[in-house]
């Protein structure tokens, strides 16, 4: 393989995003609307997912995604709220969060010893900041990557080649993209021309890869797999 810098998304990849969003989601609505039913953690990610898709496609601004999210799911939700107030008090609880999938730390303390690691997400400045100092992980990372701050976002190949200016302009050959999107991560690898290693939990299927889909160098289903790829 002859791998020495790893690339490794954020969400959905270490940080169990999900289960930020809902704990985030429910303490700004039972705050700004004093109520709460689990129903609305479903209709709230339907929407953002539809707006950060949006996102990669270049349809809209990051500062839009914000507030374009929160009027879609006013809409479907039939709550009461101020969008701007939602978005920011949503976004600072998020910005807490310190949910790691159980077996980040001693992959990334594995990962540290033999790569450069680089952190590579799309996402709001504040948000991916806060939450990587709850977590302690910023000191695995030779680099790390946020689409706001470096204004490009996945899959762009520009978003990668920041990447690799920042942690030494390796050869492309020598880096693996690791992450769980096809559309940013899986995409974006292809775009930059460098390898990449779909992650896919159990509990989702591996997907059909149509024509024309970025195909992954690797398919893993857990860190375990990971590690016997790469260590």
């Amino acid at each position: 393989m002859g791998y020495t810098h790893l690339f490794l998304d954020a969400d959905g990849t270490l940080f169990n995003f999900n289960t930020s969003e809902k704990k985030a989601l429910e303490k700004a609505v039972r705050k700004l609307c004093g109520i709460w039913n689990p129903e609305l953690a479903e209709l709230y990610h339907q929407q953002t997912k539809r707006t950060w898709k949006e996102l990669e496609q270049k349809l809209i601004t990051l500062d839009r995604l914000k507030t374009l999210r929160f009027e879609r799911f006013k809409d479907v939700s039939g709550l009461d709220f101020d969008i701007a107030q939602m978005s920011k008090v949503y976004l600072d609880f998020l910005s807490q969060a310190d949910d790691l999938f159980p077996g980040t730390v001693d992959l990334l303390e594995k990962l540290y010893e033999k790569y450069a690691l680089v952190l590579a997400t799309n996402g709001i400045t504040s948000v991916q900041r806060g939450r990587i100092k709850s977590t302690d992980t910023a000191k695995y990372f030779k680099a790390i990557i946020i689409s706001e701050e470096v204004g490009v976002a996945k899959p762009d190949p520009a978003f990668f080649q920041i990447a690799s200016e920042k942690s030494g302009n390796p050869p492309k050959e020598n880096i693996l993209m690791i992450g769980d999107s096809m559309t940013s991560d899986m995409q974006g690898a292809k775009n930059f021309g460098i390898d990449s290693c779909l992650i896919v939990p159990p509990h989702k299927e591996v997907p059909d890869f149509a024509p024309g889909d970025p195909k992954p160098n690797y398919i893993v289903r857990n860190f375990d797999q990971l590690k016997e790829i790469l260590i």
